[in-house]
C-alpha cells in the first residue's frame, strides 16, 4: 500500500480547513489532518508492507518516477490524502494535487484526469481523501468523466472518491475506520458501507452522525 501527502505551500489557518479551500486561486494550505490520518492508517497495516511519501517527498514528479520504474503498478491499494482540484467545465483538467513547491519547469504538481491514463495502475483501490474528486461531466455510454473514469482507464479497479467537500478532521477519522475493515480482508463496498453506517448511528461520536462528514464518500467500480 502506498499513502501520499504532498508539501504545503502554506501553513494551515486551522485544523478543520476543507480540503477544497483556494482551489479556484490555486493557494493550497497545509492539512494538518492528514499527517494523522496516514500515521493512523499506518499502524491500522502494521503487519503488512506499507510505504508512506509525504512533505517534500510527495510530488509529482516522484509519481512519474515510480511509474517509469514499474513501481506504481505493485501497489494493491493508493491513498492520496491531498487537496483536490476541480474543474466542472473541463473535467480533464481536475487533479489530485502533490507537491507544490520547488518543482521543476515541466512539472506543475497537478496530476490531472487526462494525465492519468499515461501511468500504468494494476490497484484494486484507489482512495482519494480529497474534495469533489468523483465529480465529472456524464457521457453516454461511458458514464462519469473525470478522475476515476482516467484511473479505471490507468488500470485501477475500485475507487473511493468523494461528491462535495470535506472536513480535514473528519476525514481523517473516516479513512482510519474504512481502511481498518479494508486489513481485515473485507470487500471495498462492504468496508465503504459498514463505515459510513458507523458514523450515521454515532458510533464515531454524535457530532460526525451527520451526513456532511460521512455520506461524501462513494465508491466507483465493480
Amino acid at each position: 500500500m502506498r499513502c501520499c501527502r504532498p508539501a504545503p505551500r502554506r501553513k494551515a489557518r486551522k485544523a478543520s480547513a476543507r480540503r477544497s479551500r483556494n482551489c479556484a486561486e490555486n493557494s493550497w494550505e497545509n492539512l494538518p489532518g492528514t499527517q494523522r490520518e496516514l500515521e493512523s492508517i499506518a499502524r491500522v497495516f502494521r503487519h503488512r508492507q506499507i510505504d508512506l511519501i509525504s512533505g517534500a517527498d510527495a510530488t509529482e514528479q516522484n509519481l512519474q518516477r515510480l511509474d517509469r520504474g514499474g513501481e506504481l503498478a505493485k501497489y494493491r491499494h493508493l491513498l492520496f490524502s491531498v487537496h483536490g482540484y476541480l474543474s466542472p467545465s473541463v473535467p480533464a483538467l481536475s487533479a489530485l494535487v502533490l507537491g507544490q513547491v520547488d518543482n521543476p519547469p515541466s512539472v506543475d504538481g497537478y496530476v490531472t484526469a487526462a494525465e492519468w491514463p499515461g501511468y500504468t495502475l494494476r490497484s484494486d483501490l484507489v482512495v482519494m481523501s480529497a474534495c469533489e474528486t468523483g465529480i465529472g461531466k456524464v457521457v453516454a455510454g461511458d458514464g462519469v468523466m473525470g478522475l476515476p473514469y482516467a484511473l479505471y482507464v490507468a488500470g485501477n479497479v475500485n475507487t473511493v472518491m468523494t461528491l462535495w467537500p470535506v472536513s480535514d478532521e473528519s476525514t481523517a477519522r473516516f479513512m482510519e475506520a474504512f481502511f481498518a475493515r479494508i486489513e481485515r480482508k473485507l470487500p471495498v463496498e462492504r468496508a465503504l458501507a459498514e463505515t459510513k453506517r458507523a458514523f450515521a448511528e454515532g458510533e464515531y461520536g454524535e457530532r460526525l452522525r451527520k451526513p456532511v462528514y460521512w455520506a461524501p464518500f462513494v465508491l466507483y467500480g465493480t
